[in-house]
């Protein structure tokens, strides 16, 4: 297994670890209302949507504009 393997591997694992401890910590229930929905959820779960949301949203768009980039220099 090669260096990046072995760092992406790690930083999987940590990741992985960090959301466990957060959703063990955030035990406190958030009332979320979504226009027609109302949820009650806790604290670390509406934390984690939201970055991985964000994390998708900020890929979606680099993927796009970067597409669109590699068109124009042909």
């Amino acid at each position: 297994m090669g260096f990046s393997s072995t760092l992406l591997l790690i930083l999987t694992i940590l990741v992985g670890i960090y959301s466990f401890v957060l959703l063990s910590l955030n035990k406190s229930i958030v009332h979320l209302d979504l226009l027609f929905l109302e949820l009650d959820l806790q604290l670390g779960y509406v934390i984690l949507w939201s970055a991985l949301f964000g994390i998708l949203t900020t890929a979606v768009l680099e993927l796009i504009f970067f597409s669109t980039k590699s068109k124009k220099d042909e």
